[in-house]
């Protein structure tokens, strides 16, 4: 192997700065219900190019956090969950929640997101559908 040779993992740690330049979409945050103590963000790589970027925010005191995962993959899967409410932009929902976390997903504008919320190091949920509905709606 020579020394030119360039491996990067599938997931790598930079600066919301790097991923906004790497990505090719405009990454949208939300708002947070709670003070965001630490924040980080990595990149998704697949075939060779950054097609997703992952988010997490988080409020240490009350160790919770909530994790934005937004990609412009053109995998076509079906949505799994239970459909749930329209956001204000008139995109679909499921609700992808189970008893370790609480999750949302939909489609908008040849993006996927999904928000996902736990405390705990992600045992316990932290908000309800309602709530990531709500912070879903936040992200313009």
């Amino acid at each position: 192997m020579t020394d030119d040779v360039e491996l990067s993992p599938p997931a790598v740690e930079v600066s919301l700065q790097e991923a906004e330049a790497k990505v090719p979409f405009k990454i949208k945050q939300p708002v947070m219900p709670f003070e965001v103590t630490e924040q980080s963000t990595r990149l998704l790589e697949t075939n060779g190019t950054y097609d997703a970027v992952e988010i997490t925010y988080v409020k240490k005191d009350e160790n919770a956090n909530v994790i934005l995962l937004i990609t412009n993959s053109k995998a076509d899967t079906p949505p799994t969950g239970k459909k749930g409410q329209k956001l204000t932009n008139g995109s679909q929902t499921w609700d992808q929640g189970n008893g370790e976390v609480s999750a949302i997903y939909w489609r908008h504008e040849g993006l996927t997101y999904t928000v996902v919320s736990g405390k705990n190091n992600n045992l316990e949920p932290l908000y309800d559908y309602e709530t990531l509905l709500k912070i879903a709606d936040t992200i313009q």
